[in-house]
């Protein structure tokens, strides 16, 4: 991020601000984008309109963050609707790698909040996107069940 041709470091300032999230956002997938692991989940499903997905991801953390409630979408469904499913694995990069950019940007005190949201809410995404394949997997074992009682 720039302001009149300087780059701006939020890692001096104790600020969280709309600017701020901005930053933070556009840097990390920025990454996210470049991480072999993630990088080709993020490609298939937002190919090149990565600015609606910047835009959804600053209101996202603005209104966690900043109680702006300028977000309305509804997460949770969006990673249960992805394919192919994601893991553990693509959680914990992604804390990675949202980690080490919020330590770069803010105090650790201001970082530590940021991560703190981030874990909850990857937690509660991977239980319930595990909670759902096991709904999925029980109800085609019974369909299975069901077709092999049928033959």
């Amino acid at each position: 991020m720039y302001l009149i041709g300087m780059p701006v470091d939020f890692a001096a300032e104790n600020i969280v601000s709309e600017e701020s999230i901005a930053a933070l956002v556009d840097r990390f997938y920025g990454r996210v984008r470049q991480d072999e692991i993630l990088g080709p989940v993020f490609a298939e499903k937002i190919g090149n309109e990565w600015e609606p997905h910047l835009a959804t991801m600053r209101a996202f953390w603005s209104s966690l963050m900043l109680a702006s409630g300028r977000y309305k979408g509804n997460p949770m469904m969006k990673h249960l609707l992805l394919m192919p499913r994601i893991g553990s694995e693509h959680f914990e990069r992604w804390l990675s790698i949202w980690k080490q950019t919020t330590a770069e940007m803010f105090p650790p005190a201001t970082a530590e909040v940021f991560v703190r949201k981030a874990e909850s809410m990857a937690e509660r995404l991977l239980e319930t996107i595990d909670q759902y394949q096991i709904s999925l997997d029980q109800v085609s074992l019974g369909h299975a069940f069901a077709k092999s009682k049928l033959s």
